[in-house]
C-alpha cells in the first residue's frame, strides 16, 4: 500500500494531569468572580481575558486556534434559537409598552395589590403563570415586567420584588410539565417525565413554602401607609394621562399565555403577539405602524404619546421608556463572551477530568449527591449552559447511582436543584443576564432575594446528609435494565 493511501491519524493531544485541570477552573473562575465583585470590571472584559489564556492552554495541548474557533461557533449555533427568543421578548416589551398593555396591567395591580405584600403576591402570580405556561423567560418577561412596575409605583424594596419574580418564575420552570428543563432532565435519565417531577416536587415544594413565608414575614414587617397609597395613585393618573385604557389591551397577554399552553412554538407566538399589539397601538393609542415598528427596534419613548415629554416625571419615564430588540444586545455580548471562555475550556476537557474522577472515589449516597451537585454548579458557572450542565453530571454519575441502589430519578431531581435553579443567580450566564436585563435589577442585588432559587439546593442537601426523600431501587441492577430498554 503507498504511503498516500493510508488513513489519516487525527492527531493527538495532550492531556492535563488532575491537579492541572482543578488549577485552571478554580483559577479562572476566582478571576472573573474577584474582578466583578471586588474590582467592577464588566464581565465581558472578564470573561474575554479568560477565554484568552485558557486559548493558549487548549493550543499547548496541541488544539489549533481553528479549532477554538469551531469550538465556540458550534456554542454559539446551539444557543441561536434561545437568542432570537430573547430579541423578540425585548421587543415585544417595547411594543406593550406602547400599545399600554404593560401599563394598562400596572395600573389594575395599583388598584388591587396590598402594598404590604407585594413581594408574596409578586411570587406567588408568577410561580402560577410559569407553572401554567412552562417558561421562566417568558413568564419573567411578561407579568413579570408588570409586576415590577407595580414595585415601582408602590416604592416597594425593587431587589426583593424582582428575586421573588425569579423564584417564582423557576417554580414553574422545575415543576411543569410544559418545561423545557425538566423534559430534558427526565429524558437524559430515561425517567417518565412525572415520575421525575413528582420526586422533584420534594425539594421544590418545600422551598416553596419557604420562600412564601420569608416574603410574608417581609410583609407583615412592611410599612405601608398613607404616604404608598398617595404615591400608587398619583402613579395610576400618571400613566391614565399619557394611555387610552381598555381591557383590550389585555388581550396580547392572553395571546401568550394560551399559545404556550397549547405548546405551540415561541417565536411565532411572541410574533403574533407582537403584530396584535401594534394594531391595538394604532387604535387605542395612535401610534403608527412605522413608529412601533421602530419602537419594536429601538425600545419605547413616553414623546411618542406626548410632545412635552419633559413634564412627565422622570420616576414614570424610567418605568415605561423600556424594551426594544436592542435592549437585549447586552445579553447577547455577554452570552458571545460566555461562549468564547466555554469553548477553550471544553477543549481542554478539565472538567470531563475533575467529574471523572469524583465518579471514581464517591461511593456513599450522600458523596454521590453532592458531588453532582458540584458538578452542576461548577459546569454552569463554567459555561452558562443549563443543558450541559444537566447532560454532563447526569451521564457520568448515573453509573455510580445505580452500582449504589440508588434510583436515577434522585440524579434527575439533583441536576435540577443544582442547576437549572441556581443559573439565574449567576451574572453571566444567560438566565441571570435575561432577568437583570428585563427586570431593570442587577443579578446580585435579587439572588438573595430569589429564595426559591437556592432553598431547595439546601433541602436537597439535607435529605442527602440524612437519607430522607432519598429513592432506592429493590436491587441494584434495577436501574441497569430500565436504562437497557431504550
Amino acid at each position: 500500500m503507498s504511503a498516500t493511501s493510508e488513513p489519516i491519524q487525527p492527531p493527538a493531544f495532550k492531556q492535563l494531569g488532575l491537579a492541572t485541570s482543578f488549577l485552571l477552573l478554580g483559577l479562572s473562575l476566582a478571576f472573573i468572580i474577584f474582578g466583578y465583585t471586588l474590582l467592577d470590571i464588566k464581565l465581558e472584559a472578564l470573561l474575554c481575558i479568560t477565554a484568552v489564556i485558557i486559548s493558549f492552554v487548549a493550543m499547548w495541548l496541541g488544539h489549533t486556534f481553528q479549532n477554538i474557533i469551531d469550538e465556540i461557533v458550534q456554542k454559539f449555533a446551539q444557543a441561536l434559537p434561545s437568542l432570537m427568543i430573547v430579541m423578540c421578548v425585548g421587543g415585544l416589551i417595547g411594543v406593550w409598552m406602547s400599545s399600554g398593555t404593560i401599563p394598562y396591567l400596572i395600573t389594575l395591580g395599583l388598584k388591587i395589590i396590598n402594598p404590604q405584600f407585594i413581594v408574596v403576591i409578586a411570587f406567588v402570580v408568577t410561580s402560577i403563570v410559569a407553572t401554567c405556561t412552562g417558561t421562566s423567560w417568558g413568564s419573567a418577561g411578561t407579568i413579570g415586567v408588570a409586576l415590577m412596575g407595580v414595585a415601582h409605583g408602590l416604592d416597594a424594596n425593587l431587589a426583593a420584588v424582582a428575586g421573588a419574580i425569579v423564584g417564582g418564575a423557576y417554580f414553574g420552570d422545575k415543576i411543569s410539565p410544559l418545561s423545557g428543563s425538566s423534559n430534558f432532565a427526565a429524558i437524559v435519565n430515561n425517567l417518565d417525565l412525572y415520575e421525575h417531577i413528582k420526586h422533584l416536587c420534594k425539594t421544590t415544594i418545600p422551598a416553596y413554602i419557604i420562600s412564601a413565608l420569608v416574603y410574608l414575614v417581609i410583609g407583615f414587617n412592611t410599612d405601608a401607609g398613607a404616604g404608598t397609597v398617595d404615591s400608587a395613585q398619583q402613579t395610576v393618573n400618571q400613566i391614565n394621562q399619557l394611555y387610552h385604557t381598555h381591557w383590550i389591551l389585555a388581550v396580547p397577554i392572553f395571546i401568550v399565555l394560551i399559545g404556550a399552553l397549547m405548546k405551540k412554538p415561541v417565536i411565532p407566538v411572541l410574533l403574533f403577539a407582537t403584530a396584535i399589539s401594534i394594531g391595538i397601538s394604532y387604535f387605542t393609542q395612535g401610534i403608527t405602524i412605522i413608529e412601533n415598528l421602530n419602537i419594536w427596534v429601538s425600545g419605547f419613548s413616553v414623546s411618542t404619546l406626548t410632545d412635552r415629554p419633559d413634564t412627565v416625571p422622570e420616576t414614570i419615564r424610567n418605568l415605561l421608556e423600556r424594551g426594544g430588540v436592542a435592549s437585549m444586545m447586552p445579553l447577547i455580548l455577554v452570552i458571545l463572551c460566555a461562549f468564547s471562555f466555554a469553548g477553550p475550556l471544553s477543549l481542554t476537557q478539565a472538567l470531563d477530568i475533575i467529574i471523572n474522577y469524583f465518579t471514581r472515589i464517591v461511593k456513599t449516597a450522600a458523596g454521590l449527591i453532592f458531588s453532582t451537585m458540584a458538578a452542576c454548579v461548577a459546569l454552569i458557572a463554567a459555561t452558562g449552559n443549563n443543558n450541559i450542565a444537566c447532560l454532563l453530571p447526569s451521564e457520568l454519575f448515573r453509573k455510580a447511582f445505580e452500582n449504589n441502589g440508588l434510583h436515577r430519578k434522585n440524579i434527575s431531581r439533583t441536576v435540577e436543584d443544582a442547576a437549572t435553579v441556581i443559573e439565574p443567580l449567576i451574572p453571566w450566564t444567560a438566565a441571570g443576564v435575561f432577568m437583570a436585563a428585563t427586570l431593570n435589577v442587577p443579578t446580585l442585588d435579587y439572588a438573595l432575594w430569589a429564595v426559591q432559587c437556592y432553598a431547595g439546593l439546601i433541602i436537597a442537601g439535607f435529605y442527602a446528609v440524612t437519607g430522607i426523600c432519598i429513592a432506592k431501587t429493590d436491587t441494584p441492577s434495577e436501574n441497569k435494565e430500565l436504562i437497557h430498554e431504550r
